[in-house]
């Protein structure tokens, strides 16, 4: 899925992009359990998890609110999957990077797309990994962060690797990880949409930058 022989040109503009969600949540895209978590997390994107209720959910798929309890287990679930999901979906894709790329420049042109795709097609969920994991509960806030430390790591080990063999600046290499994230983490912000640029144009331009700047 991330693999360059497998990128295909998206000819609309970033700003004209309709929100979807990456890849198919619990229960497969279009079932009544996929549309209530892309409903909850566009609610906690928007006003915050603690201020949408199971109401406001219920609402936003046409459901009354005792009959959403069917199709989902509470608020705090539909929280964790959704945080879950897209820190999988982060992990899953530097395993997959990390097999296919050789060289760390590679590797992190790769993992630039990969964060630059996932918040243009899941804005929602995205929004809601970045700010509103704060409230997930035990265990599964110390299972987040554990999954949040090893993609960390990973990323590390190969800016690392970049610096010890001259092919980035020996800068800190914990400084450069947060630069790229940094600058990638607006993607999924409202102003974003003034963006006009397609996917691909967006993509390369920004990696542009962000190697020029890290670049022995």
């Amino acid at each position: 899925m991330i693999s360059s022989n497998k990128k295909t040109k998206v000819q609309s503009s970033f700003s004209e992009r309709e929100e979807s969600t990456l890849v198919p949540l619990s229960g497969g895209r279009g079932s009544r359990k996929s549309e209530i978590h892309t409903a909850a997390a566009k609610l906690f994107g928007e006003k915050g998890f603690s201020a949408s209720s199971v109401r406001d959910i219920a609402s936003a798929v046409g459901l009354g609110a005792a009959s959403l309890y069917n199709h989902m287990g509470s608020k705090d679930e539909l929280l964790t999957t959704i945080c879950f999901r897209c820190a999988n979906e982060f992990l899953e894709g530097m395993k997959e990077i990390d097999v296919e790329y050789k060289t760390p420049e590679e590797k992190i042109r790769e993992l630039i797309r990969l964060q630059i795709r996932i918040a243009l097609y899941d804005k929602s969920s995205v929004t809601v990994f970045n700010d509103e994991w704060r409230h997930l509960q035990e265990p599964f806030l110390s299972s987040f962060l554990d999954l949040r430390r090893k993609y960390e790591t990973a990323y590390l080990r190969i800016i690392n690797e970049g610096i010890q063999t001259g092919i980035f600046k020996p800068l800190d290499p914990y400084l450069i990880f947060q630069m790229i994230l940094s600058s990638l983490r607006w993607l999924h912000l409202p102003g974003a949409k003034k963006i006009k640029q397609t996917e691909e144009e967006l993509t390369e331009q920004i990696t542009s930058i962000i190697i020029k700047g890290i670049a022995a």
